[in-house]
């Protein structure tokens, strides 16, 4: 086998695995993603896009709300919060604005 088809050879496996590995890759990746779903997430995920679209108002949508401290962030630790006075959004202390609707706060 002269140099050249040697050289050819190697040209030809380095393009192949260009080629094939990414793949190979890709279909692992979306093989360990399917593996790690979680199914009972995607039935609630599922059932309220139905209710959505059954329902021609938000009224009726089922809402996930936090009252009191488990709805601030902040509420684990130990820093000062500055309530926002236009949307009562707990800030940090040195915040200049409102983290949710960007109010300048006092």
């Amino acid at each position: 086998m002269s140099l050249g088809q040697v050289e050819l050879a190697l040209r030809v496996i380095a393009g192949l695995f260009v080629i094939v590995a990414p793949t190979l890759l890709f279909l692992g990746l979306w093989r360990g993603l399917e593996a790690m779903r979680d199914d009972e997430l995607i039935q609630q995920v599922h059932h309220r896009a139905e209710m959505r679209d059954q329902s021609p108002t938000r009224a009726d949508w089922p809402v996930d709300t936090l009252t009191g401290d488990e709805a601030s962030p902040l509420s684990e630790t130990n820093m000062s919060v500055v309530t926002c006075g236009t949307c009562g959004t707990p800030n940090m202390q040195d915040a200049s604005y409102c983290q949710e609707c960007l109010t300048e706060l006092e």
